[in-house]
């Protein structure tokens, strides 16, 4: 696939069939995470692949998951565009579900330079910054193969990193279940941009 082609074909998927990813898939999707820039070239990440069923259903236990739509949920909601009203109207109750049920599931893990609840300056972020370029590189191989994922943030991390005995100096960026979408998976559509209202040149 053209390299335009995937990133037009990279989108965030939440309902899988239950079809098995290859191995080979996987491997070259975190080869691919691994070529991604890093802050001071450390590439300080590492990747759990979460198989066991009762590992994954102690990960949903680690924070509220509602698993449907809710008059608080809505009320949250009030004030936003009707396109990010609905998506997380959809997204929001699949939470749980797609942790359990996708075929696969990622945690992606990396070695933070200052905890960000005490970063100061935007310099502090750069292994944030430069995980997440690994994580996109990982999306766009697996959307190369026709697999997508979606990148769930959690809040309580410290009981992640226990359940996963992650070591107490590492941080986790994100929960990304993935597989092949069922064939009618809700696919939102992306907010039009135009660059030549967001491109500045030499100054706004």
């Amino acid at each position: 696939m053209e390299f335009t082609e995937v990133v037009r074909k990279r989108r965030t998927i939440r309902d899988f069939s239950q079809e098995k990813v290859s191995p080979e898939i996987i491997e070259k999707a975190l080869e691919a995470g691994l070529k991604a820039p890093s802050y001071n070239h450390l590439k300080e990440w590492n990747f759990v692949l979460v198989k066991d069923i009762n590992t994954r259903f102690a990960l949903t236990q680690t924070e509220k998951m509602i698993e449907e739509a809710t008059d608080e949920l809505k009320q949250t909601l009030q004030g936003y565009e009707a396109l990010v009203k609905q998506m997380y109207m959809d997204a929001v109750p699949k939470q749980k579900k797609m942790i359990l049920s996708a075929p696969e599931l990622l945690v992606v893990v990396y070695k933070p330079k200052t905890q960000v609840s005490v970063s100061e300056r935007v310099y502090d972020l750069n292994c944030l910054a430069s995980v997440w370029c690994c994580i996109e590189n990982i999306l766009l191989s697996l959307a190369d193969s026709e697999v997508y994922g979606v990148t769930f943030i959690p809040q309580n991390t410290f009981a992640i990193k226990k359940i996963l005995n992650v070591p107490e100096p590492l941080e986790v960026a994100a929960i990304i279940p993935f597989g092949y979408r069922v064939a009618d998976s809700k696919i939102y559509p992306q907010k039009e941009v135009k660059l030549v209202e967001r491109l500045h040149t030499d100054t706004w």
